[in-house]
């Protein structure tokens, strides 16, 4: 069964009297594992299907299952469990809390859930963010990318999802 299947996705947006089609019918699947990538001209959709995968806006029409589950038919508060615990939403402005340390911004979605932390693991991601660090081949934008990248993978969310702007060459 694939962790993420897209069906007939549509999102319109008015503007003025025009109507602006943002995704026109999109299909697909990911499987288990999975890696894919989502290309395209700037205003092409990407951001907009990132967002709507995530559960921050809703389609048109068309449906999103993650895990089997139709993310769209849950009320508002199970959605927005679904964006803490399953859907981890990468920004290309990483929007971490600046008040936070790295630790804190890392295991923030846990505390929230009051969860336990995996202390063996978070240890080794603030490992490798103090090594990051250290680097001076390391800019602090990717620090910021490592520290969020490490909040989504700590939390063990199904699906992952990253903006990236397209007009910067990095």
């Amino acid at each position: 069964m694939p962790i993420l299947n897209v069906c007939n996705l549509c999102k319109t947006y008015q503007a003025g009297e025009a109507e602006v089609k943002a995704l026109d019918n999109v299909s697909f699947t990911v499987e288990k594992g999975e890696f894919v990538s989502i290309i395209g001209p700037s205003g092409s959709g990407k951001s907009t299907l990132l967002h709507i995968l995530a559960g921050i806006d809703r389609p048109t029409s068309g449906k999103v299952y993650v895990d089997g589950e139709d993310i769209y038919a849950k009320s508002e508060k199970e959605l927005a469990y679904y964006r803490r615990r399953k859907a981890g939403l990468i920004y290309q402005f990483y929007n971490l809390v600046p008040t936070l340390t790295v630790e804190e911004n890392i295991t923030l979605p846990c505390r929230l859930d009051k969860k336990k932390t995996d202390k063996e693991t978070l240890d080794r991601l603030l490992d490798w963010n103090e090594r990051a660090k250290k680097s001076s081949a390391e800019p602090a934008f990717r620090r910021s990318a490592t520290t969020l990248c490490h909040r989504q993978s700590f939390i063990y969310k199904s699906c992952a999802y990253a903006c990236r702007r397209t007009d910067r060459k990095s």
